[in-house]
């Protein structure tokens, strides 16, 4: 996994990585939609995610201007809080 970061034209510091999935989570199968199977690209500023599927070809070596254009295109991901577990009540 290659990890950059650089500086939009606006002065936000972002990170980018390739994420490449193993569809396991917590002994549990996780289901992927169509064409995440073989990973995807993720942009991350202060809790905000985006991401490009699939990952482009040569990204690690692009420069920040065309990160920058990437991150424009990039779709926005909602962040999914796990599942609430019950409360157990004390007896």
């Amino acid at each position: 996994m290659a990890l950059r970061t650089f500086v939009n034209q606006d002065g936000t510091l972002w990170n980018v990585w390739n994420v490449v999935p193993t569809l396991v989570h917590n002994d549990r199968k996780v289901a992927l939609s169509t064409g995440m199977t073989s990973g995807w690209l993720c942009f991350e500023c202060d809790g905000v995610k985006r991401r490009i599927v699939p990952v482009p070809s040569g990204w690690e070596e692009w420069s920040d201007d065309e990160l920058a254009t990437a991150l424009a295109t990039a779709q926005s991901v909602e962040r999914r809080l796990p599942p609430e577990v019950p409360a157990v009540e004390a007896t």
